[in-house]
């Protein structure tokens, strides 16, 4: 068994295990996803040049402390590249191969104030990321889990929001945005 799916099936254990703490919608995430994003990853890693096995690895791994803790917990952040590093080396990666997947493609890619990847691969994972929430049932998903903890004026706020972050700032190759912008445009349409 090669490395990467060495990784995948560390990562599809890590889902199927349904720690107690996990977030809300780690089954979600893990059924209608985390792969989505990777076949994402890797469409657009042959298409821009970036290292195919680095973006599928990323996009794998990029919301993974969901699979045994709540999105909004403190500590999320830092839990989910110290899992990633760990799984990472698990599977052989090295250190510098790790610190391309980690410290700028999975680090970077929810592209918060300003922060982008530097890597092509971690603009790879965040293009592919923004592209399985603008293509799919993210944003229904999204948007009815909201409703669960907001009042429907700041689920409406909170969804335009990110559709916003998705399509302006993680996106990042023209080409693509020109080729996802109906899409932005029909959910916009929708959540306005």
């Amino acid at each position: 068994m090669n490395r990467i799916d060495k990784l995948e099936a560390k990562v599809r254990e890590l889902y199927e295990a349904k720690y107690p703490d996990r977030a809300d919608w780690a089954d979600w995430l893990y059924e209608n996803h985390v792969f989505i994003v990777a076949d994402f990853a890797v469409e657009l890693a042959k298409r821009f040049g970036g290292n195919v096995e680095y973006s599928q690895a990323s996009a794998m791994l990029h919301d993974i402390a969901d699979s045994k803790m709540k999105r909004f917990d403190s500590g999320h952040e830092t839990e989910s590249l110290q899992i990633a590093k760990n799984l990472l080396k698990e599977s052989g990666y090295n250190e510098e191969e790790m610190g391309l997947i980690v410290d700028d493609a999975i680090k970077y890619h929810s592209c918060h104030d300003g922060m982008i990847p530097n890597s092509v691969e971690g603009r790879v994972l965040a293009t592919a990321d923004a592209l399985a929430h603008l293509k799919t049932s993210f944003y229904e998903y999204f948007s009815t889990a909201l409703l669960e903890e907001k009042t429907p004026d700041e689920v409406k706020q909170s969804t335009l929001s990110k559709l916003d972050r998705d399509f302006n700032n993680k996106v990042l190759f023209s080409e693509v945005k020109d080729e996802v912008e109906p899409d932005y445009r029909r959910l916009k349409t929708l959540y306005s």
